[in-house]
Parts: C-alpha cells; structure tokens; sequence
C-alpha cells in the first residue's frame, strides 16, 4: 500500500512550530537507552510474556523475549506467520493482531470476571 502525506498538512507544535510526529522510532532510529533498559528489567520479571506482529529480527527489541523466556515466562507469540520465536513459544497463535487482540482482551476480562471461557 502507498501513502501520500502532504508536508503541508503534518501537525505543528503550538509551543516551538516544529512538526509533530508520532511516539514511534523508525527503522535506522536508536531506541532510548532509558527505555530499553527499563524494557530488559521487565523482560526479566515477567511471567507471561505477549510477542505480537513482529518479525523478531530488529535487535536489541527481539532479545526482549528471550530473556523473557530464559527467566522463566510464558512465551506467546501473535503472528499469522512463523519467525525465529515459534519454535521456542510456549503459544503460537496464528492470527494477525487486529484480529486476536480484541477477542484475546474480551476473553481477559471475562476471566476476570469470574466467568469461564473457551477459547474458539
């Protein structure tokens, strides 16, 4: 799919006029070492562990589940295609993300609400 963005019509910032743009790094950008070293630490002290929509590939991001998995959690992977973690996910759920998420956070809350659920 192409996409056409108008420099034009890219919002500016009220305060400084420079062009606001979303809360995502790009390919080529560096992650924020205070980000992704506080990203480790929770990695380390997770129990269950979502991988969803990734390729695996882009490090030092697809270390995170690794580490997950190494320090015991639960490895559930989204993707509709198999990466280099399917072979080492506890799950592997064969879905695209827009599709199981939702349905994965209604039955979540069903849970929680004391009502049991099936997975279909």
């Amino acid at each position: 799919m192409d996409i056409s963005v108008d420099p034009k019509q890219i919002a500016v910032c009220a305060h400084c006029g420079g062009k606001i743009r979303p809360d995502v790094v790009w390919f080529g950008e560096m992650l924020d070492e205070t980000v992704i070293d506080e990203a480790f630490r929770w990695a380390e002290e997770a129990q269950v562990f979502l991988v969803v929509g990734t390729s695996a590939l882009v490090h030092p991001a697809a270390s995170l589940p690794l580490v997950a998995k190494r320090n015991g959690a639960t490895l559930v992977e989204i993707n509709p295609e198999e990466t280099p973690l399917t072979p080492i996910a506890d799950f592997h759920i064969g879905m695209k993300s827009g599709d199981c998420m939702p349905r994965l956070a209604a039955l979540i809350g069903e849970t929680r609400r004391g009502r049991k659920v099936e997975l279909k």
